[in-house]
């Protein structure tokens, strides 16, 4: 069998959609989907920065409380109130930007055959080889080394902060929450590039993987482009059947004719009923078909003129199965009559 080394011709991608198989990268969703939500939470975050305030305050209050646990109840029931407030929004968001992201990354490509039921997918065998392929394993160590990246960047960013924290218990909420917020979008930014740059790689790579997955041998080639265009011999073929059906159904035309009249490069057969009806063309042509039509009416005994002019004006003006126009009547009805026995054309 020969390698496959050619890269995929248009027809293989096309099919290959046709069956749900695209370029698709999880991680640009991922990523889209993470820079969403950041934005919706940084158009929020005064609200936010409200909400913890108001909870701090509460907190605090219920501490000094004479009933703590019914403070406490108190200020559970605000945070749960303030955070489902924020968090079904943004979870609304995220969902809708999943899910446009993905149908641009899809562009609209409804595969059945993706969700149709399969035993193949029931069997273990193909599930263990499905768990153990290359693809997974790919997956496997790109969410392992993302996971270490950011956990890395944490640690990072919680060594270069770690000496505000030890003095929050010395500042005031407001502070706290300062310090805190901005340890948060040092975090988030860092987080958003990872996530960004994840996307990028692991975009080139399914495209470098798919496009390595459909690629062909020299002969799947050859094969597409003889189902495609259709086999050089047989085309060669079709085309010489082709020809002679026109010539036997040219010379069938010319075997009814009354009269043929030609010149050096045109011929032209006319069709005559009798009195009281106009000749009509029955067959034309120039080059080979002119001589072809010139030797079948000698085969034939058709009686044929050699008239220059006659014939290039009857050629030019008038189409097969046509009448001839009224102004070669005369002309055509002197060769005709001649053709009938009755009189020689001068």
């Amino acid at each position: 069998m020969s390698e496959k080394d050619q890269a995929p011709t248009e027809k293989r991608l096309r099919d290959a959609r046709k069956k749900g198989q695209i370029v698709y990268s999880s991680e640009v969703s991922a990523a889209l989907v993470f820079l969403v939500v950041l934005a919706a939470i940084g158009s929020q975050a005064p609200r936010v920065f409200d909400t913890l305030r108001g909870l701090f305050d509460a907190m605090f209050a219920a501490m000094a409380a004479r009933d703590p646990k019914q403070s406490i109840s108190t200020v559970m029931s605000l945070a749960l109130q303030g955070w489902l407030t924020l968090g079904i929004g943004i979870v609304v968001l995220a969902g809708a930007a999943g899910l446009a992201v993905s149908l641009a990354q899809v562009g609209g490509l409804v595969a059945f055959s993706r969700i149709a039921p399969s035993f193949e997918r029931l069997n273990p065998a193909s599930g263990m080889t499905r768990l153990f392929s290359m693809k997974s394993v790919v997956n496997l160590l790109k969410t392992g080394v993302k996971t270490l990246i950011l956990c890395v960047t944490l640690w990072v960013l919680l060594r270069g902060s770690l000496s505000a924290p030890l003095q929050a218990g010395y500042l005031r909420p407001d502070a706290i929450l300062a310090v805190t917020g901005k340890l948060l979008l040092s975090l988030a930014g860092w987080a958003a590039l990872i996530f960004v740059a994840f996307a990028a790689l692991d975009y080139a790579y399914q495209q470098y993987a798919f496009l390595k997955q459909h690629r062909m041998s020299m002969d799947e080639v050859r094969r597409e482009h003889r189902e495609s265009e259709g086999d050089p011999h047989m085309n060669s073929r079709r085309r010489s059947m082709a020809h002679e059906m026109v010539f036997n159904s040219l010379q069938d035309r010319v075997k009814m004719a009354s009269a043929v009249i030609h010149s050096a490069n045109a011929a032209v057969a006319l069709c005559y009923a009798g009195k009281g009806k106009l000749p009509w063309v029955a067959a034309r042509g120039e080059g080979e078909t002119a001589r072809r039509i010139v030797e079948w009416a000698g085969e034939f005994l058709i009686p044929t003129v050699a008239d220059g002019p006659l014939a290039e004006a009857l050629y030019e003006s008038a189409r097969e199965y046509k009448y001839i126009e009224r102004g070669l009547y005369g002309r055509v009805a002197t060769v005709l009559r001649w053709a009938d026995g009755e009189d020689v054309p001068t």
